[in-house]
Order: structure tokens, then sequence, then C-alpha cells
């Protein structure tokens, strides 16, 4: 036989997805992607591991319907964009609404069931998390429908529980036994709680320490008892739905304004937090935010950076988003009052004033009397007014959160097109990759770092990720109906009595003091692991074998491992993993904002990711069939 008739030699690589979670299916559709691309040259053997396979917690298709997705339905794919993927194609296929909408999904009423009875589910509909998880299951089984001959998936419904090098490879212990041998390991379980504390005075007993799931962990609640909710974001509003629509209370939409009717069944809800400042209310998706930004761009960073190679984001990078939030509320006043071709004019003038470095002072920005961006990234309670007015006593704060509430909901149903400050509030999360280019891989200073994780990331969230306006407004008539109230003010002071059992709460910042009991404390948030060695999964067992390392291991805000720019670990020893790539919020710190859902249509980083990574592993498998995108060594970080 001729070598030309020889059959083609072909490489066989071996892959593990540690957790088939948002970011792990992400990982599966490029490698099905890319397997379908190099053909018979390469076989591949995928070993899936997850005992929850499209099932992560936070989309249990088991969980109430009032729980709902912070995204508009239409806003959420899980199939990427050509613009995310420029290795291997996109494997197209509909968004979450589309979706639904070809299953015929209706929402009652109350506005958050979704079955066969109501109204059909509409591109703006914030729909169940549920629901989410039920497409999460369908993505999976779809890319496995879609699996070319050369890809073999072996499914593990366990969980990995070790992890040892082995050449360039690994090999994983699973906690039902099994072993396997990879060549690559992707590990994308997502973020890893900090235990409840358990104290012998009693006090964790009455400390509900993890949020999730709900409403599970408020099982042992009565409706005598008194609820403590820290926190006043998303985690904090699931609570508080829990505890009132979930034990039976409606809400009635027929009379205005809307009127809380209460089942009896509610326990005492009392809100507060660090800041004392609610998030702000979420409008309809428009894309009339979007536009190339003027100040916060690559170009300015890369000048700053010019001058310090390591940035202070209060000194360097916030007075840039600032004066970005005040190019975008001109802009869309222009849009809403003149039309698109004075608010293109006014963009074309604002970039001659930044290239001449004058931005600051152009004179078609709006001025504080108009709009003050850093009242509103800080935020205030009674804008135009004084703090202390709010802050005079119990009634007087609750008041203005309410005032607060009422106006900022009103801006919110207005919408982008015709409320200014939304669209400028929202180029916060537009900018998001800008914000990343400044901050990850340490482009911060340690200390800026430290202050943008415990203030920055809490101020822009407050901005762009609060609730949905229709659950904003539910929200202040539980507030108005005093179901739920908020008397502390901000900071207040938690201690646990041991005499009577109970939390007692006293404020910090009133003037005329307030102190309540507690029978219960709710952490509306996640406290993330800060001990590596301790945790009991896969991410503990890399630690303790030195494959990852804390990436700033002084720090008490920031707990992110440490990964290299292409999402390998790097290990106590300072060299990366190069057949490991982790993804996903066990990276927040080193790298930034990881934890969200992607968007059909747009540059996703966690796609992009994926796609670099999956590249990568097969170059090594064919490294004389190596291709080189033009993206690759571009300035996307």
């Amino acid at each position: 036989m001729s070598a030309h008739d020889a059959p083609e030699q072909r490489e066989a690589v071996t892959v593990a997805i540690v957790g088939l979670g948002v970011r792990g299916l992400s990982v599966l559709e490029r490698l099905v992607s890319h397997a379908a691309v190099v053909g018979p040259a390469v076989t591949m053997r995928v070993h899936l591991i997850d005992s929850r396979p499209a099932q992560p917690r936070q989309y249990d298709v088991g969980q109430p319907d009032y729980l709902l997705l912070n995204h508009a339905c239409a806003q959420v794919s899980m199939f990427p964009s050509d613009r995310s993927v420029t290795r291997a194609p996109a494997i197209s296929g509909p968004s979450l609404f589309d979706w639904a909408r070809e299953r015929d999904l209706r929402v009652a009423d109350d506005g958050f069931t979704v079955g066969s009875a109501g109204r059909p589910a509409t591109p703006d509909d914030n729909l169940p998390r549920r629901v989410f998880g039920e497409y999460l299951v369908w993505f999976y089984e779809r890319l496995r429908a879609m699996v070319p001959d050369n890809l073999r998936l072996i499914d593990h419904l366990s969980e990995a529980a070790d992890i040892v090098p082995r050449g360039a490879g690994s090999v994983l212990r699973l906690d039902n036994g099994d072993r396997i041998e990879a060549d690559h390991v992707f590990v994308t379980v997502g973020q890893r709680p900090q235990p409840a504390p358990s104290a012998e005075d009693g006090s964790s007993r009455r400390l509900i320490g993890l949020p999730y799931p709900l409403p599970e962990q408020f099982a042992a609640v009565r409706p005598s008892d008194t609820v403590a909710i820290a926190g006043l974001g998303l985690t904090a509003a699931d609570a508080i739905f829990a505890l009132t629509v979930g034990r039976g209370g409606r809400f009635d939409r027929t009379v205005s304004p809307e009127r809380y009717v209460p089942s009896g069944r509610e326990p005492r809800i009392v809100l507060f937090s660090r800041s004392g400042l609610p998030y702000r209310a979420r409008p309809t998706p428009s894309p009339s935010v979007s536009y190339e930004p003027v100040a916060l761009t690559r170009a300015a960073i890369d000048r700053l950076r010019a001058r310090t190679p390591r940035l202070d984001f209060e000194r360097d990078v916030l007075p840039l988003l600032l004066l970005e939030l005040r190019v975008a509320y001109r802009r869309a006043t222009l849009l809403r009052d003149a039309g698109r071709e004075d608010a293109e004019a006014f963009l074309l003038g604002a970039r001659a004033a930044a290239a001449e470095g004058c931005l600051a002072t152009f004179a078609d920005l709006p001025g504080p009397a108009e709009f003050d961006a850093g009242a509103a990234y800080h935020g205030v309670l009674r804008p135009g007014g004084t703090e202390p007015a709010a802050l005079a006593d119990a009634q007087s704060y609750q008041r203005s959160i309410e005032s607060w509430l009422a106006a900022d909901i009103a801006q919110a149903v207005r919408g982008f097109e015709a409320s200014p400050f939304k669209a400028a509030t929202e180029t916060a999360r537009e900018v998001r990759d800008l914000l990343r280019y400044a901050i990850e891989f340490g482009g911060l200073t340690d200390a800026s770092l430290d202050r943008f994780y415990s203030y920055h990331v809490e101020a822009i969230n407050r901005l762009v990720i609060g609730p949905e306006k229709e659950r904003a407004r539910d929200i202040l008539t539980l507030l108005r109906s005093g179901t739920v109230t908020a008397p502390l003010g901000p900071d207040p002071l938690v201690s646990w009595d041991g005499g009577s059992h109970t939390w007692t709460l006293s404020s910090t910042a009133l003037a005329v003091p307030e102190t309540i009991s507690a029978d219960w404390l709710y952490r509306g948030f996640t406290n993330r692991l800060r001990s590596l060695e301790s945790d009991p999964t896969i991410v503990g067992a890399m630690a303790r074998r030195g494959l990852v390392r804390r990436y700033r291991p002084e720090s008490t805000v920031v707990s992110s491992i440490d990964v290299d720019g292409d999402g390998h670990p790097i290990g106590v020893n300072g060299e990366p993993a190069a057949g490991i790539s982790v993804f996903g919020l066990l990276c927040e710190g080193a790298t930034f904002y990881n934890g969200y859902l992607t968007s059909p249509g747009r540059f996703e980083r966690a796609q992009f990711d994926a796609d670099r990574a999956v590249a990568e592993l097969l170059d090594k498998a064919r490294p004389e069939r190596r291709v080189v995108s033009a993206a690759e060594g571009s300035t996307q970080r």
C-alpha cells in the first residue's frame, strides 16, 4: 500500500468538564463545534462530570415561579454570536424568548406564573428561573444530538473529588470511585460559598447563612417570627417574595396604586444593608442605550497605564466612567427631544473634545444641576436635598426609601428612550468589557482592587442589576403596607443576645436611635470561600495539591483563585497548569464580571474564552495544522 493510500493518522484527546452549569455548557458547545471542524483527524472523548448536569441549583426546574430571572428573556441565549467565537462556527439556536414562544408558554395574571394559561410571553418578560433551567436542559440535549462521529460523550452523574497531575495531563478521582485520565480538564463549578459558622452560643441555629435554596431556607420560620434580611439587592428580593407571595399573599393590581393582600402566614420582615440604599429598578431593555464610548475607551486606559502600569480605580477610572455617564445623559436627551441627527452631532463634538483632552469641560455636557453623575453613581436618598433629613429617625429613613423607590420606578417606567437618567446609568453595564480591561490581571493596585470589590462593585450593581420595574413596584407596595419595613438606616450594628436567643439590630446613622429584635438573620448575599484548602470539592483538592492559589491571599475582600490570561490556574509554584482551564466565579477578582448570563448577538467574554481554550487544546493535538485567527493576539482581554 502506498503512502498516499495509508489511512490518515488520528490523534486522540481525552477531555473532562467538571461542572455542567452555564459555563460548562458553553465549553461543551465549543467542543462540539470544534470537533466538527477538525473532523476525523482528531477523536475526542469528553467526560461530563456533574451530579446534576444542566441543572445548577439557582435554575432548578422544581423551584417556584415567583423566583424570576433578572434578565428579559429576549436578552438571554446560550448560543454564541459570531462575534464571540472566531475559531469554530457558532452553533445557532433560539434565545430564551424564542424557545418559550415555540412552546407557547404563557404568563398568568399574577405576572410570574408560567404555563399554558394567560397571555403569551413577550420579549421583555422576566421569566421564572426554573423556565431558564428547562431551557438549559433542552440546550444540553440539543448539543448531545449534534455530537459528530469523532466526539464521544461519557456521563458521570457524580462529583469530582480529587485531581492528580500526571505528565501533561491529570487523573481525576470521582466521589463514586471512578478514575479518569484526561489530557485537559475544564473546571466550571461556580463560586464556592463560605460555610455558615457554627457558634456555641446558639446564634448559628438562628442564622440563615446560605441564601438558597428558597423557600426551603425559611421552613422553620413561623408567622409570629421576625426575619431580618441583610441586603437590599436581588437575593433579598427573592427572600421577600418567598416570605410573602410564597406563603399565599398576593398583589391586587386591579386598584391603583396596587395593594398587597396578606395571607396571614407572613412573618415580620425587616430590611437593612451596609449602604442603606435600594437597588435601582430595571426598565424594559432597549438597543437605544448602546453607542461607542467616548470617555472610557481602551485608548484612554492605555494612556493612563503608560504613566502608571497599575491604576487606582477612584483616581483614574471612575472619573472616565462618570464622564461617560454625562455623555450618555446628553445623548439620550437629544435622542428624545431632537432626534438621532442631533445626537450624533453631539457625539462627534464630544469625541473631538476627548481627543483634545478637554472633554471634562465640554460645554455641551450636562452640569450637576441637570444631572449629577457622582450622586447617581454613589447614591443619595434625597436627590437635591440633604442626607441628614432622611436619617433623622426610623420613620424619616423609611419614608425616604419609599420616596426614592417611587421616583426611581417612575424613571424605569418611562424606559431608556424617555428617561435620560436611566440611559445614563445603564452605561455602567454597557462598558463592562472596558472596566474588565482596566481592572483584571493586576490592572489595579492591591489597595484599589480591595476598594473596588468592597465598594464599587455594589455601587455599579445597584445601578444596573436591580429588580425589574414591576418587581420593584411590588417591593414598594410591601413597604407601604407595613408587611416589610426598613427602619434601621445604613450599616446597623448586628449582635446576638444569648439571653433572649434573638438578634439585636441597632441603628448607627440615625439621629434618633432605633433598635429591633429579630428571631432570624438571613444573609441576602453569598460569602465566598476564604480557605481554598478546606473546600470539600475539587477546588479544595486542587488547592491542597498546590495546583491553585489565592490571587491575593492577604486580602480580606478578594477570594479569587489566580489564573493567567488563558484561564489556566496558577499554582503555588507560580506556574500555570497548562492542562487545566478554570472559568466562572472562581476567577472573580483576578478577572471581573464573571457572573452573568450571555445575550444573543453580542460579544460575550465567557464564550470567547471557552472558544480560545478549546482551540488551544486542539492546536496541541494537531500542531502541524495550527490555524491562527485574526482575533488572536488582539487587544481583547
